[in-house]
């Protein structure tokens, strides 16, 4: 009964061991790590940049506008200055009188530019008189007023399109009033004919397209008056010193 029982303690004893021993005993070894010695393929070498040493064409040039004479051509003028003017009668040879006063001179001229620098327009030139002194061999015939007008094209040029240095001319049909002293009763008399003017001057700048400035202008015209009989003829001249205002 004893060895009965003796017998499966002693397997239970061994299968204990056994278990213990398989806990304790080290992992088997792995196998051992390997070195890649072989060199990777590296990607293709890329090509040096190139440099590009080509220009866009130059672009059309942009036209100055600031300071510069150009497009639209306004002028408005106002000066003072001397008139004359004499008169031949052909009815009567020995009765010629002349004209003598200070005068003021209007002008307006309205135009364009064709090009940069040049305006070309048409204008009007007025200079009233209040009060000229009619004299014959120097004797006073008495004091009347009046007044010359000029119309037609002109042209204003500037040397430079950027400065005020400016010199004009216009020619066309020409008119004056006068007081005809050797009709009967006297009268104002109309006369017409041609004329032309010419200018000078500097215009500075005041704004973007404004310009004001000094200017010089001188006048003439030859004139005829053949109404009711009267056959007159007229030579008058003015030098007029203003100051003249231009858009352009």
């Amino acid at each position: 009964m004893k060895s009965q029982l003796l017998f499966p303690a002693l397997l239970c004893f061994v299968g204990s061991a056994a278990s213990a021993w398989a806990q304790d005993a080290p992992p088997p070894a792995s196998a051992p790590p390997t070195i890649q010695l072989v060199k990777p393929e590296q990607p293709a070498a890329a090509p040096p940049p190139k440099i590009d040493l080509s220009t866009e064409p130059v672009a059309k040039a942009v036209p100055r506008t600031y300071h510069f004479h150009e497009g639209f051509y306004l002028r408005a003028s106002v000066g003072f200055g001397d008139y004359r003017a004499s008169f031949s009668d052909g009815n009567r040879q020995d009765l010629d009188f002349s004209e003598h006063g200070s005068s003021m001179s209007l002008d307006l001229l309205i135009g364009g530019s064709p090009s940069p620098g040049l305006a070309l327009g048409g204008g009007i030139l007025l200079d009233p008189l209040f009060g000229a002194d009619y004299e014959r061999n120097g004797n006073k015939l008495g004091s009347h007023g009046g007044f010359s007008t000029l119309v037609g094209p002109f042209i204003d040029g500037f040397p430079d399109a950027r400065r005020g240095w400016h010199l004009g001319g216009l020619i066309g049909f020409a008119g004056q009033s006068f007081q005809n002293v050797n009709s009967m009763g006297g009268g104002t008399h109309s006369a017409a004919g041609i004329g032309g003017a010419a200018w000078f001057g500097y215009d500075f700048w005041v704004a973007g397209e404004w310009a004001v400035g000094p200017q010089l202008r001188l006048m003439g015209m030859r004139t005829t008056d053949t109404k009711s009989g009267e056959d007159v003829s007229a030579f008058a001249r003015s030098i007029d010193f203003g100051v003249s205002v231009v858009f352009n």
